[in-house]
């Protein structure tokens, strides 16, 4: 820890009432020998006023002083809505030994509660992404096939109905509903956890999102994505994938793009992607203090994804002339090395 210098406030009042009394009581002194046929009452009543005015004007100058970091200090933690590394707090500027103090400490709570916000939005995202595997195993496994039963129930009831009655197209339209649910239902298994992002990688699984939920749309997705011999660690690759997801669904939802550009880029320290698109664009600002509207939600997803990942994102948008998203996730120390 840095060695802390200077003295106190405390020590300066007290430096500085001591050396004003001593001044104080030798200026009485010599007003009296210099002045012996004044009253000593009127004397002592210069004198209180004299030493009043000189310990309030020392004073304010040193608390003033003292305290003007204090005042920068509070504002700054005012202007704090949650831990952010990016928000330094001057320590150094402090003169006070003792309020330097308290700012370090502060700073270092600022820190730990960093840390703390980092780890537990990572183990809520990892919860979750737990809870989508169970629900997508539990609909593959029970709902789906329970509906494929019933799918080839139709069928066999169908052959066995006469074609001519009513009956046969009431079954037909059931059985034509049951695959149309069941089609869906696999999609939704597919969204809570796609199986391609566990099997082929993250590449093959934004390729399929695509194909599958934005082409059909008329979004335009052009996809730029390294290829990359070794595996991203799953929580990163998950991470990315759901990154990529929601900016899309975003675009496709409340931009009124008609094409969409996808960049990832995997380098030994980082991952880096990017979503642009050519839509109608917004005011970022006004967006981050309307914190109801759904779109600033899927910003705000994505924000805590990325600094659950120790990352950074920067978001550009100018009205009627698109939007882009830039996120910066560096790799864990153990993917580096690897």
């Amino acid at each position: 820890m840095r060695k802390r210098s200077g003295r106190s406030t405390l020590q300066k009042v007290v430096t500085v009432n001591a050396a004003v009394i001593l001044f104080g009581a030798v200026l009485d002194t010599l007003l009296v020998r210099r002045f012996p046929q004044v009253s000593p009452g009127l004397i002592a009543g210069a004198y209180f006023l004299i030493m009043v005015s000189v310990m309030a004007a020392a004073n304010y100058l040193v608390l003033r002083n003292a305290f003007r970091p204090l005042l920068e200090f509070s504002h700054t933690m005012a202007s704090i809505s949650r831990p952010a590394k990016d928000q330094p707090i001057p320590a150094e500027e402090m003169p006070d030994p003792d309020f330097r103090s308290v700012v370090e400490s502060f700073s270092a709570m600022l820190d730990r509660m960093a840390l703390e916000s980092r780890a537990y939005s990572a183990k809520v995202f990892e919860s979750i992404e737990d809870e989508r595997r169970r629900i997508g195993r539990e609909l593959h496994d029970d709902t789906s096939q329970s509906l494929a039963a019933a799918l080839l129930n139709l069928d066999v009831a169908e052959k066995t109905i006469d074609p001519d009655s009513a009956s046969f197209e009431q079954v037909a339209a059931a059985r034509d509903i049951l695959h149309h649910c069941l089609g869906q239902l696999r999609l939704l298994v597919y969204d809570l956890r796609p199986s391609m992002l566990d099997d082929f990688g993250l590449a093959p699984a934004v390729h399929w999102y695509v194909d599958t939920h934005l082409q059909a749309s008329g979004l335009r997705v052009v996809t730029d994505i390294d290829s990359v011999e070794e595996r991203l660690p799953p929580t990163l690759e998950t991470a990315v994938y759901r990154i990529v997801q929601e900016s899309l669904s975003n675009v496709q939802r409340h931009a009124h793009a008609t094409r969409a550009i996808l960049h990832i880029n995997t380098t030994p320290d980082h991952v880096s992607l990017s979503v642009s698109d050519n839509g109608i664009g917004f005011d970022p600002a006004t967006l981050a203090r309307a914190s109801n509207g759904h779109s600033g939600v899927g910003l705000l997803s994505i924000r805590e994804r990325v600094e659950a990942l120790d990352g950074s994102v920067t978001v550009y948008s100018v009205r009627d002339r698109g939007t882009q998203i830039q996120v910066l996730i560096p790799l864990p120390a153990e993917a580096r090395s690897a």
